[in-house]
């Protein structure tokens, strides 16, 4: 099985690069660096994993239009090429809508935007002469000084219909946020394949990847805490009411926004019931956790990739679980 590792950049850099090099002793296949507003950073944390590491992929997610020009990603994306040869790839997604807000950037048009994004990034990396005049963007003949020899591969994020199948026409493979159910995430794939269909492509031509929320304890209790912060702040967002639904729990979401903003992350815990928790992540012993993988695994995901939760110590579990795979 394929498997990715995920940093949510909500823990110190010392920590992540640790992790980082375990996953990359561990076989894993890739480490994804979240891009959480006024968290850690995804490009520069991603310069420093390929820097402890030897052989593992490095992938920031998702670079977003509404806070880093197409240029400006596009710099970042070739400098790590530069560095680390082979070894990255890119992802383009809005972000968090709730969070780029707070931050006074608004998302608005998310699929024109993104489909022109898209363009504008790989004709920036694959070394062309950019000029491009549309509803979102305006390029006037910009050119990389410099560019990766090879092409990038580069996902794009989605949770709703639209995106899911523009993510299927346009991307190299696709990216669920973390927090779906596996039913969601089954949904999710049949809009992919028919974005696929689209542009003219199989369906296997696009990678499906999905970041799971991920504690593994041999105390229970301990592993659903540690899950329940990640998916509160997940949840906040309106666009995973219907994942809520297949996961056939309830959350108050409206509280749960408030609670968020408040900064209030022991109220906003008590919003997340352990039936949510056991639905929309991989949370138990080892054991449970092996067998709550396979499941997510049969529902179409290409590529799952851990969300490790909880303490250090903790999230060494989840590389070891790995590595005894």
């Amino acid at each position: 099985m394929r498997l990715g590792l995920c940093f949510d950049g909500f823990y110190s850099i010392q920590e992540m690069a640790e992790l980082a090099r375990l996953a990359d002793q561990a076989g894993m296949e890739s480490i994804w660096m979240s891009d959480h507003l006024c968290f850690r950073d995804c490009l520069t944390s991603s310069m420093a994993f390929l820097g402890a590491t030897k052989r593992i992929s490095v992938v920031p997610a998702p670079l977003s239009p509404y806070s880093r020009h197409p240029i400006i990603s596009a710099m970042a994306i070739a400098t790590l090429e530069e560095f680390a040869p082979g070894r990255v790839m890119a992802t383009a997604g809005t972000g968090n809508a709730a969070a780029l807000e707070e931050a006074g950037m608004k998302v608005t048009r998310p699929l024109k935007t993104m489909r022109e994004y898209v363009h504008i990034l790989r004709a920036f990396l694959s070394g062309e002469t950019v000029n491009f005049h549309g509803e979102v963007f305006t390029v006037n003949g910009a050119k990389m000084g410099f560019h990766p020899a090879s092409p990038i591969r580069i996902y794009m994020t989605a949770v709703k219909p639209k995106m899911l199948r523009l993510s299927g026409e346009i991307g190299d493979g696709v990216l669920f946020s973390a927090g779906c159910a596996p039913k969601y995430i089954a949904r999710c794939v049949e809009e992919v394949s028919k974005g696929a269909a689209r542009g003219g492509k199989a369906r296997r031509e696009t990678d499906v990847a999905a970041f799971i929320t991920t504690a593994v304890s041999h105390d229970p209790k301990e592993a659903i805490e540690a899950s329940k912060t990640f998916l509160a702040y997940v949840f906040r967002n309106k666009h995973h009411a219907e994942n809520i639904r297949m996961g056939g729990g309830k959350v108050d979401q409206e509280s749960l926004a408030a609670a968020i903003t408040k900064r209030d992350w022991e109220g906003a815990k008590k919003l997340i019931s352990d039936e949510v928790v056991f639905a929309h992540s991989i949370t138990g012993t080892p054991r449970e956790c092996r067998m709550r993988l396979d499941e997510f695994a049969h529902h179409g995901l290409d590529l799952p990739i851990l969300l490790p939760m909880g303490t250090q110590e903790a999230r060494r579990r989840v590389v070891d679980l790995v590595r005894e795979l």
